[in-house]
């Protein structure tokens, strides 16, 4: 695969282009003229900048000959030094390197994230409900138009092919919640599930896919979850016209919108305070009303709308509804203990 020039190419050359000149120059000073070095130094500059200002000795047919070609390779030296520089500013990449040492450096200080592979119609929209949880995300994007629409909405972004191991630890991998390829090819998001994979065994995967087909394969490459846009779109739309009041309720509660109540999963650590006690002794005081909808074992089925006699243990998941301050209290207690 080709690689792109860096932006800075052309100015780079043309500086050492330029700067080659001005060695050759003097080193042929030097020795055509015996000049000192600042001397030959001098002569160099005055002639590459066609000033003139004043010559140390007059020079020999051979150094006439010399400065010549030291006045024609300096005017093309200096024309592309000028050049290189204005096409730098008029493109704005000076601003666009600032942009991308910000970018960064907040790379580098982020953790706990989740990373959005392919920033279409998919990805912008996972990207914009994951904004509206104040969670932080990570977009891999390799268009450079679409790059820079996803820098624009305000997230962060990493240019390249997401399929690529060095392109994921770019993005943070290492140190991300999750991770979820929203690609429009079905082979790319498998690749990029597989690396991923490879690359951190223990993360959280949701693949997208366009066939019943692929959904098998995501499972196969590592993704814990395969999710097709068509298959979720249709069932969402039918549930919404057999059961629109049902939908609106969870709508309401899942996105947030009812402050009141708040419907989350909460992961019990091992060694946290929780272990080992039944749900009606960890839900008294300021977690009384907290409703504990569903249980998930390990390597189990959901158990829907368990006993207070349940005794919770490490790895178990709880999905709970209740208000804000409640829910909050009880994932501090399900936490590991510092």
């Amino acid at each position: 695969m080709r690689s792109r020039k860096s932006p800075y190419w052309h100015l780079r050359t043309a500086l050492l282009a330029f700067l080659g000149l001005i060695t050759v120059g003097t080193v042929g000073y030097m020795l055509i003229e015996r000049l000192s070095f600042w001397e030959a130094l001098y002569m160099t500059v005055i002639t590459v900048s066609t000033v003139g200002y004043r010559e140390i000795v007059l020079p020999s047919r051979a150094g006439e000959i010399f400065t010549i070609f030291i006045i024609i390779c300096g005017l093309g030296a200096v024309v592309y030094l000028t050049t290189a520089v204005v096409d730098l500013l008029l493109e704005g990449r000076i601003l666009e390197l600032m942009g991308r040492r910000r970018v960064l450096r907040e790379l580098q200080d982020i953790s706990g994230h989740y990373i959005i592979c392919g920033y279409g119609r998919v990805g912008r929209q996972i990207a914009r409900e994951c904004q509206a949880r104040g969670t932080s995300v990570v977009v891999i994007e390799k268009e450079g138009p679409v790059l820079e629409a996803c820098l624009n909405d305000g997230f962060l972004a990493v240019k390249g092919d997401a399929a690529e191991e060095s392109t994921l630890r770019n993005a943070g991998l290492e140190r991300a919640s999750g991770l979820v390829t929203a690609l429009s090819s079905d082979a790319d998001n498998l690749f990029v599930t597989m690396t991923a994979r490879m690359v951190r065994p223990d993360i959280f995967i949701v693949g997208r896919c366009n066939s019943d087909e692929s959904e098998s394969k995501l499972y196969r490459a590592g993704a814990d979850r395969a999710i097709s846009p068509h298959n979720v779109g249709g069932r969402r739309m039918a549930a919404l016209l057999l059961k629109p009041m049902v939908c609106d309720f969870l709508d309401v509660v899942t996105h947030g919108e009812l402050v009141e109540l708040t419907l989350e999963d909460i992961t019990v650590e091992q060694g946290a305070a929780v272990v080992g006690r039944s749900i009606r002794d960890v839900l008294v005081d300021d977690m009384k009303g907290i409703g504990i909808l569903g249980l998930k074992r390990p390597k189990r089925d959901y158990v829907v709308n368990p006993s207070g006699d349940t005794i919770l243990d490490e790895g178990d998941i709880l999905i709970v509804q209740g208000a804000p301050d409640q829910v909050k209290e009880l994932k501090k207690v399900s936490r590991a203990r510092r």
